[in-house]
């Protein structure tokens, strides 16, 4: 898929749809919670970027960017709030300010939750609390600021999925020292860009052996595998739409 102005593309789109390849397409709806697992240089921050473009049509959207870098360029040009680091701040207060945000999310799952319970077929907006490089969260924070983190994370994505809260979580890896194994048990949608192998793609597919599945070349390719009613189980070889952007972005 070739998209030459992804703001054009973007707007055009109809329904909570998120076109990934030519046959395959996300329905919002129906997801949980998102995962893009890659190393450095992979192209997390390119599909990322995609994924921000058509969220911000469906979707809510609260950024926190740990690394200052592509989600706040992208944010700034779309008038989107981020949490980011601050200059004399220490890590632990980073964190603690995300918890904060994090604990307001929550308060909006409990609200919709009272509202669903009066009428269940209230349907609300997408709310996407998208985290970009968790690792850089989880590790060197004191403990208690960090189970809060887990715990908070663990909850939304318990809860998330019938009050449209989702988690869009971006790492280097996700093992269970990233995010906590009951959030990873909730992701429906796993994305894992770059290095196919098995060392790679322990923690998003643990069971899968990528020997024999042929992988793209170049930027932003990988396996996608979208678990709910509508895609068969299986992982696809994954190639992310290639699409032009305001300059200065990525």
């Amino acid at each position: 898929m070739v998209i030459p102005d992804l703001e054009i593309f973007t707007s055009s789109l109809k329904g909570n749809n998120i076109p990934i390849m030519k046959n395959l397409a996300i329905n919002y709806d129906k997801v949980t919670s998102l995962a893009i697992a890659g190393n450095s240089g992979s192209g997390k921050s390119y599909a990322l970027t995609y994924l921000l473009s058509v969220l911000k049509n469906i979707s809510d959207l609260i950024i926190i960017d740990p690394k200052f870098d592509t989600p706040s360029r992208w944010a700034r040009e779309h008038q989107t709030p981020v949490i980011h680091p601050h200059e004399n701040r220490s890590k632990s207060d980073f964190v603690s300010e995300i918890n904060e945000n994090l604990s307001k999310c929550m308060t909006i799952i409990h609200k919709r939750q009272a509202i669903l319970f009066e009428n269940p077929r209230h349907e609300f907006k997408h709310l996407t609390i998208v985290i970009d490089e968790v690792l850089a969260l989880s590790e060197g924070v004191n403990r208690t600021i960090k189970d809060s983190f887990f715990s908070l994370l663990s909850q939304i994505a318990l809860l998330g999925r019938a009050t449209r809260v989702h988690l869009l979580l971006v790492s280097q890896r996700f093992d269970h020292t990233t995010i906590p194994v009951s959030v990873r048990e909730q992701l429906n949608v796993l994305i894992q860009i770059g290095n196919i192998n098995k060392k790679t793609t322990q923690f998003l597919f643990p069971d899968l052996d990528p020997e024999g599945i042929v992988i793209p070349i170049g930027k932003g390719t990988g396996l996608i595998q979208i678990i709910d009613n509508e895609h068969p189980y299986q992982v696809f070889p994954l190639l992310c739409p290639t699409y032009y952007t305001k300059k200065g972005i990525l």
